[in-house]
């Protein structure tokens, strides 16, 4: 055989000279063994076919009771309004996708059934794949958050030209949003209404049915990371230890900056730190100490902080550290979504109200305070540097064998 050295096109003997190689392409082999006359298979896979592309520029006629022909353009700038929404919501199904699989693996986490080959019960691969998911969906909304300013391009008073034809559909009326939004774990009781109406009144009735099953099966990312930081074994001692040190870099900080008399120093040292303590021990401001909730969010932040702490001791460590980051760089990307989204709509109409019913940019600044993973946040507000805690060794007779989670979690 001859011609090319993987055999694609080749002339066997005895056989036809037309030939199909691997990559679909038709070929007639000369003489010589040299591929002539190449030409495309087309009963074979294509592009067009593959992602259905004469199927998908079909899809911007956009419907609308209110148009005369109830469909057509009304405006040139309404194709790009059309294509715009419509690739944010093929994005936000790749996101859902890659939300749901992230879930999936963190419920391995605290699953009894859960084996792994690193010891304990903890697939860690399947922890750090994933941060890869999380990763990807945060670049998702920033994406998403990227083609405002291609509508932004789109002349206000040319939006008005086809704005009346969408009433009353919104943005608001959005499924898959509505579906990242309770997958992700945002509080229910926190949510904003539109005109004293639930949003999910806005969607469609087997849509609302399907956020509120998924809201009553309580699996969303943030239940998961409680249920895995409560199964965090935090040291006895750690608290304890962090307090000192943070009394003692707080004592630190007024001797040395703010130029306090050691007297001074030691008083506002402890001040300070008593009030670092009162965030750790009663997260939630408006509860009670003894309160259920309030003891499982300290204890939430009390795991996370001993995981961050210590995430470049041990590997398992900072595979954990690094999903939590993850976590808090996704809830970003969420809001940055949220702000630019906002913004777009003021620059676009102003502070008119929204063609389905709600304050429009009022409406959508109250949701710009949501606030998912509370904990990670609060995280960030009483972090010391790792370099004056106390080795990972102080906790533990071998550091280097240390079960970050509790057996029986």
């Amino acid at each position: 055989m001859s011609g090319c050295p993987f055999g694609y096109g080749a002339k066997p003997e005895g056989e036809d000279t037309k030939k199909f190689s691997i990559l679909g392409f038709e070929t007639e082999i000369t003489g010589d063994g040299e591929m002539t006359n190449l030409k495309r298979d087309r009963s074979l896979c294509n592009y067009t076919d593959y992602i259905q592309t004469e199927a998908l520029l079909k899809l911007q006629e956009g419907e609308s009771i209110m148009k005369p022909d109830r469909t057509g353009m009304m405006h040139h700038e309404e194709l790009l309004f059309i294509i715009t929404h419509q690739s944010i919501e093929l994005w936000f199904k790749v996101l859902l996708k890659d939300l749901e699989k992230a879930k999936e693996m963190l419920v391995k986490v605290v699953d009894k059934e859960a084996t792994s080959p690193v010891g304990g019960q903890v697939a860690w691969k399947d922890l750090a794949l994933v941060g890869h998911y999380l990763r990807r969906s945060t670049m998702i909304f920033h994406h998403a958050s990227g083609t405002f300013p291609v509508l932004q391009t789109m002349h206000p008073a040319d939006f008005l030209e086809f704005r009346d034809f969408l009433v009353p559909a919104s943005g608001f009326q959005s499924f898959q949003f509505r579906q990242i939004e309770i997958l992700l774990g945002v509080n229910e009781k926190e949510r904003a209404s539109c005109n004293g109406s639930h949003v999910f009144n806005a969607l469609q009735e087997e849509q609302k049915e399907e956020c509120e099953k998924q809201i009553e099966a309580n699996g969303s990312i943030k239940k998961v990371l409680e249920d895995i930081l409560m199964s965090v074994k935090v040291p006895d001692t750690f608290m304890e230890k962090f307090y000192e040190c943070t009394e003692e870099l707080q004592v630190l900080r007024q001797k040395g900056p703010a130029h306090h008399t050691d007297e001074r120093a030691k008083a506002m040292g402890k001040e300070k730190m008593e009030e670092i303590k009162e965030l750790i021990e009663n997260p939630i401001p408006e509860m009670k100490s003894d309160d259920a909730r309030q003891r499982k969010e300290s204890a939430c932040l009390k795991a996370a902080l001993y995981v961050s702490s210590y995430r470049n001791e041990l590997p398992q460590f900072a595979v954990m550290s690094e999903v939590l980051d993850e976590l808090v760089a996704l809830e970003e990307g969420l809001l940055l979504f949220r702000s630019r989204h906002l913004h777009n709509v003021e620059r676009v109409i102003g502070r008119r109200a929204g063609t389905g019913g709600s304050s429009g940019v009022g409406y959508l600044e109250r949701t710009r305070e949501y606030r998912v993973f509370t904990t990670l946040w609060t995280l960030r507000q009483v972090f010391v540097r790792s370099s004056i805690l106390p080795p990972l060794s102080s906790f533990h007779s071998d550091p280097s064998n240390v079960d970050l989670f509790k057996k029986d979690a």
